[in-house]
């Protein structure tokens, strides 16, 4: 008998927050950060059979093979269980990719439980956030299944907020272009001295302003991502900040509408830009 595929949602992520340090032994630099789950997602289909591991999906420029962080979730799974069983992973691709929206962490951490579901391995979330760590810092956020979280070390170091029914709206744009995370980076420690460890103290963290270390490390994209902020502040938003490593720029409005008209307006005035208006999820 044929099994039916799992269908779930597969969100991305924003950040508030991210205040980056030195870098570390393992190559990883300390940082310390405000994580926004929201309400842009891929969908992920999963089908487990007795063949191997395999990959599909709607959009061409992802890749189906070892480096695809969703084939990667399913093959630790395998290994760490010692699970025989195949699947297929079909992925509707909506989140923007190289984007500093999490798009393939929050995959891989779809894969991680609905695979745990699907197969009937019984692993209890310590577990499979201790896989998710070893897949990628951003990995265990989406695992935590949590509207906001504070991440420290690499990220994977996770306390949940506290927000109440707070929820923000905000427009996302995607200029024309994807930043690299590790480039990004490697700018970052060239053009910045040596920082000590990112400590925040976090009270309310969801009152703090945004902020992002990493903003002046685009190299030859900071016209494009100010003028971005620019425009977001222009039509109404409260604040604007590059997301992670970039390219995406976000801004906090006032409500549904505001954030709506100002993903609408944004699409007519630039044609090679794509917009979204999203809310905490």
């Amino acid at each position: 008998m044929r099994t039916l595929p799992l269908k779930l949602l597969s969100p991305a992520k924003l950040n508030l927050r991210l205040i980056v340090g030195k870098k570390r032994k393992d190559g990883y630099h300390a940082i310390e950060t405000l994580f926004e789950r929201i309400s842009l997602c891929d969908v992920i289909r999963l089908r487990s059979y007795a063949g191997a591991v395999r990959v599909e999906s709607d959009s061409p420029g992802i890749p189906k093979g070892p480096s695809n962080l969703a084939r990667r979730a399913a093959d630790i799974l395998k290994k760490t269980t010692g699970c025989r069983r195949g699947c297929v992973i079909r992925i509707e691709k909506r989140i923007p990719v190289r984007a500093g929206l999490g798009g393939g962490s929050s995959n891989a951490a779809t894969v991680l439980v609905g695979l745990n579901r699907l197969w009937k391995l019984g692993l209890s979330r310590k577990a499979l956030l201790r896989l998710g760590a070893e897949l990628g810092s951003d990995v265990p956020f989406f695992l935590l299944e949590k509207p906001f979280a504070v991440g420290r070390g690499r990220g994977e170091k996770l306390t949940a907020v506290r927000a109440g029914r707070r929820r923000f709206w905000h427009c996302v744009v995607k200029p024309p272009f994807s930043l690299s995370t590790r480039g990004v980076y490697r700018n970052f420690d060239r053009l910045t001295p040596p920082r000590p460890d990112a400590r925040i103290i976090v009270r309310d963290p969801l009152s703090q302003p945004l902020f992002n270390s990493l903003e002046v490390a685009v190299n030859n994209r900071v016209i494009t991502i100010r003028a971005i902020k620019d425009e977001l502040i222009r039509r109404g938003a409260r604040s604007a900040l590059m997301s992670g490593s970039g390219s995406c720029v976000f801004g906090i409005f006032d409500g549904k509408a505001a954030a709506q008209k100002a993903a609408r307006d944004l699409r007519k005035a630039h044609r090679t830009w794509r917009t979204f208006a999203v809310h905490t999820f």
